[in-house]
C-alpha cells in the first residue's frame, strides 16, 4: 500500500475515533443536563406543597398528603408521587394501594445522606407500558421556612433532619425529544468539522508527500545511472533536509563514480599480477603484469587453468583453491607458480571470492627470498662476531686482570715485607698502586658484566620474585649481618615472567646499595610489589642517606658515583646502570623517589604477563 492511502486511513481512523468520542460524551452531557433541569423544575414545583406534605407526614394524614401530591402532579405532570417518612414508610401515594408500605429506594438513602435533593433516570413500568422517568427524592424540611424578617434577624438556620421526602417520577418524553434535537445538531456539527479536518489533512498529506514523490523520482534516476540528478527542495522540514542530503549524496556519487574503462585502466596499470578466475580456476581476466610474470597469454583459447600452474611451496600442503572453495580468504600465502618457460617462480598469493569469482593478487617474492637469505647470513655473521667478541672479551679480561693481580700482589708483598723499612712517602705510593690496581680490576669486571647484559639471552621463566629476592639476600648475608641490617619481604611478592639470572642481579644490586649507602646503626630494607595496570611495580625502600633530587637520573649512568671512591665502601658506579639495563630489557622502567638524608625508594615496573618465546613486549 502506498504511503498516501496509509496516511489517509490513519487520519480517517483518528477522525472517526474523535467523532465517536464527541457524540458519546456530548449525548451523555446533554442527558445529564436535561435530567438536572427536570429535577430542578420538580424542586420548584414542590416548594408550594412542602408545608402541606410536612403536616401530612408529621400527622400521618394520608388524605391531606394525597391532595398535596395531586397538586404537585398537576404542576409537573409526574407519573407518580409519594410522601415518605425518613424510615421509608409511605404516608401517601398517588397509587393509594402503596400507602402504608415501606420503600428501600437507594435514591432516598442518597438524599438522606446528602441532605439535599437526589435524582436519577429510571424505568417506570405500568400494566400497559414502560417508560423512562426522572425519579427525584426531594427532602421535606422538619420546620417551616423562616419569613424574610426572621432571616434578617436570625440568619439562615442550620439544616436538620428532614421530616420526610417527596418521591416523584417526572416525565422525560419532552426532554427526550429535546435531547434528540440537540444530539442531531451536535452530530451535524461534528460531521462538518470532521469533513473539514479530512480535507485539510488530505491537502497537508498531498503537500508533504510531494517531496517524497520527488525523492522517489530522483532515486529511480540514480538507479538508472543518472548520478547527477538534483531533487527540488519544496519544504523546509525534515523531508526537505532529506532532499538536500540526497542532492549532496548524488553530487558525491557523480564525482566519485568512475567508468568501466577507467577501472580497466587501473587494473592494467597495477604493478602486481592480478588474475580473476571462476570458482573452478579458469582464468576470466588478467592484467599485463600477470602475463609478464607468468609468460602465459591469458586472453587466448582455451582458458588457462590457474589451479594447474599454482603449486604449494611445501610438499603435501593443501592447494589454495581448496581453501577458497570453503569460503576462506587467503592472505600472503607463499607458493610457486609454474611459468610457461618451465621455471618455478616463488610468489605470495592473496585471494578472495566475490560474486562467484575468485580475485587473485600475486607478488613476486624472488627478491624477497634473496633478501631473507642475505639477512639469515647476516645473522649468522653477527652470531659468529658475538662469539668471537665474547672470546676476545674473556681473553682481554684475563690478560688485563692477570698483570693487575700481579701489581696488587707484589705491592702488598712490598708493603708487608718492608714494613718499617720504607719511608712514609714510599709506603703511600705502594698503597696507592695496590688500590689503583684493585679498582682497575673491579672496573674491568663491572664493564664486562654490563656488556654481557645485552649479549647474553637467558630463557625467560615464570618464577617467584620473592625467591629471587631471598637468593640475592643469601648472597649478601655477610654484609647484612655485619651491618646489622633487617630485610623485610612483602608477602604479596608475585610470580613474574623474566630472565631469572638477570632479575636476581637486580635485587642483589639494589639490596647491596641499600646496605652500603646507609649511615644508620641498623639499616632497614623493605621489598614490596603491587599491580599497576598491566605491570607489576616493585619497590626497594631503605632508611639510608638518600639521593638528592637533582641526581635522580644521573645515578643510573655507567660509572656515575655521587661520592668519592673512598666513601661508602668504594665501588665503580656500575650497579644501578646494570639494573637500568636489565629492567629496560624486560620492557619496564626504573626510577628513584628520595630526599637527601631521608632514605630512598628504588622502584621499577615490568609487564605482568610475557610471551612464551622468552621475550617481553615493550608495548
Amino acid at each position: 500500500m502506498k504511503l498516501h492511502p496509509k496516511i489517509m486511513l490513519f487520519v480517517l481512523a483518528l477522525i472517526g475515533a474523535a467523532l465517536w468520542a464527541n457524540i458519546y460524551f456530548s449525548r451523555a452531557a446533554v442527558a445529564e443536563a436535561m435530567t438536572a433541569q427536570i429535577a430542578e423544575s420538580g424542586e420548584i414545583a414542590a416548594a408550594g406543597v412542602l408545608q402541606d406534605l410536612r403536616r401530612a407526614i408529621k400527622e400521618g394524614d394520608e388524605v391531606e398528603g394525597i391532595k398535596a401530591l395531586h397538586v404537585f402532579a398537576r404542576r409537573t405532570g409526574a407519573l407518580y408521587a409519594a410522601a415518605v417518612r425518613p424510615d421509608g414508610e409511605v404516608v401517601a401515594h398517588t397509587n393509594v394501594a402503596l400507602a402504608g408500605s415501606y420503600l428501600t429506594d437507594a435514591l432516598l438513602l442518597k438524599a438522606a445522606r446528602a441532605g439535599s435533593s437526589a435524582f436519577s433516570r429510571t424505568l417506570y413500568a405500568t400494566e400497559n407500558e414502560s417508560q423512562e422517568v426522572v425519579e427525584a427524592a426531594i427532602p421535606v424540611p422538619a420546620e417551616p421556612r423562616p419569613s424574610g424578617e426572621a432571616l434578617i434577624l436570625e440568619g439562615v438556620p442550620e439544616k436538620g433532619e428532614p421530616a420526610g421526602f417527596l418521591l416523584a417520577g417526572l416525565p422525560l418524553a419532552a426532554a427526550r425529544k429535546a435531547e434528540a434535537d440537540i444530539s442531531l445538531n451536535l452530530l451535524i456539527l461534528a460531521l462538518v468539522i470532521s469533513a473539514a479536518a479530512l480535507a485539510v489533512s488530505a491537502l497537508f498529506v498531498r503537500v508533504m508527500l510531494r517531496q517524497v514523490a520527488l525523492l522517489e523520482e530522483g532515486i529511480r534516476k540514480v538507479r538508472e545511472g543518472d548520478y547527477a540528478v538534483a531533487v527540488p527542495v519544496v519544504s523546509g522540514d525534515e523531508l526537505g533536509e532529506v532532499a538536500a542530503s540526497f542532492n549532496k549524496l548524488s553530487r558525491g556519487l557523480a564525482e566519485t563514480t568512475v567508468s568501466k574503462q577507467y577501472l580497466d585502466s587501473l587494473i592494467e596499470s597495477m604493478p602486481d599480477p592480478l588474475i580473476i578466475t571462476d570458482e573452478k580456476g579458469s582464468v576470466i581476466r588478467a592484467n599485463r603484469a600477470a602475463a609478464a610474470f607468468s609468460g602465459y597469454d591469458f586472453g587466448g583459447s582455451p582458458a588457462v587453468d590457474l589451479r594447474t600452474i599454482l603449486e604449494p611451496e611445501a610438499a603435501g600442503a593443501p592447494h589454495p583453491y581448496d581453501a577458497l572453495a570453503k569460503g576462506a580468504h587467503i592472505r600472503e600465502l607463499d607458493l610457486l607458480l609454474a611459468a610457461r618457460d618451465g621455471r618455478r617462480r616463488p610468489a605470495m598469493l592473496s585471494a578472495a571470492t566475490a560474486g562467484g569469482q575468485v580475485v587473485v593478487v600475486l607478488k613476486d617474492t624472488a627478491q624477497h627470498k634473496e633478501s631473507e637469505a642475505r639477512i639469515a647470513q647476516y645473522l649468522r655473521d653477527v652470531e659468529r662476531a658475538n662469539s668471537e667478541l665474547d672470546a676476545f672479551a674473556h681473553t682481554v679480561s684475563h690478560d688485563l686482570k692477570e698483570p693487575l693481580r700481579g701489581i696488587e700482589m707484589f705491592s702488598g708483598m712490598l708493603l708487608s715485607d718492608y714494613e718499617g723499612k720504607l719511608d712514609a712517602q714510599a709506603s703511600d705510593y705502594l698503597s696507592r698502586v695496590a688500590k689503583a690496581a684493585a679498582r682497575m680490576r673491579r672496573l674491568i669486571d663491572d664493564l664486562l658484566d654490563y656488556a654481557r647484559i645485552s649479549r647474553v639471552r637467558n630463557p625467560y621463566e615464570t618464577v617467584s620474585s620473592r625467591a629471587l629476592a631471598e637468593e640475592a639476600a643469601a648472597g649478601l648475608s655477610a654484609a647484612l649481618e655485619e651491618s646489622k641490617a633487617s630485610l623485610e619481604l612483602d608477602p604479596g611478592l608475585p610470580e613474574i615472567f623474566c630472565d631469572p639470572v638477570k632479575m636476581r642481579q637486580v635485587f642483589h644490586n639494589l639490596i647491596s646499595n641499600a646496605v652500603k649507602y646507609n649511615n644508620k646503626a641498623r639499616p632497614e630494607i623493605r621489598i614490596s610489589a603491587e599491580l599497576f595496570g598491566q605491570y607489576w611495580k616493585f619497590s626497594v625502600a631503605d632508611n639510608g642517606i638518600g639521593v638528592p633530587s637533582q641526581y635522580s637520573r644521573e645515578i643510573f649512568k655507567m660509572f656515575k658515583r655521587l661520592h668519592s671512591r673512598h666513601e661508602y665502601g668504594g665501588g665503580t658506579g656500575a650497579g644501578l646502570a646494570i639494573v637500568h639495563k636489565v629492567i629496560e630489557e624486560h620492557g619496564g622502567r626504573v626510577w628513584v623517589d628520595s630526599e637527601e638524608g631521608k632514605g630512598a625508594s628504588f622502584r621499577f615496573i615490568i609487564p605482568a604477563a610475557g610471551e612464551s618465546d622468552g621475550r617481553v613486549s615493550n608495548g
